[in-house]
């Protein structure tokens, strides 16, 4: 499964969805994690609040199961899980690396009921 983080530092998940111009997308699976590919976003105006359309945002993610972030705001949460993308709000700074190695532990051990669900959703 494709699970995508809002970074800008590509080692730690640092943004709210709305502000993200960039996600790192990786390959997920009961044997490790692999980076597949950062999805870059344009601003479309650097003054405003959420500077990429979510709609736009959403379409670009929607082969991932899960997403990272720090923040997201209620409108937009309903349009991540309306695409079947299961948001994950984790602490500013949260390490990739240990987030893909608690998800990886979670598969091979007993996944709780949303993450069969994102597993089987894509």
């Amino acid at each position: 499964m494709k699970v995508a983080f809002c970074t800008n530092s590509l080692k730690e998940v640092d943004e709210h969805f709305g502000r993200a111009t960039s996600v790192a997308v990786y390959d997920v699976n009961t044997d490790g994690a692999e980076f597949s590919e950062l999805r870059s976003f344009i601003p479309i105006d650097a003054e405003e609040n959420h500077k990429v359309d979510i709609n736009t945002k959403v379409s670009a993610l929607n082969d991932c199961s899960i997403l990272y972030l720090t923040e997201i705001g209620g409108p937009a949460a309903a349009v991540v899980v309306r695409n079947k993308i299961h948001p994950i709000k984790v602490d500013e700074n949260a390490s990739i690396d240990e987030l893909l190695e608690n998800l990886v532990n979670k598969l091979n051990d007993s996944p709780p009921p949303w993450l069969r669900k994102a597993i089987q959703v894509k």
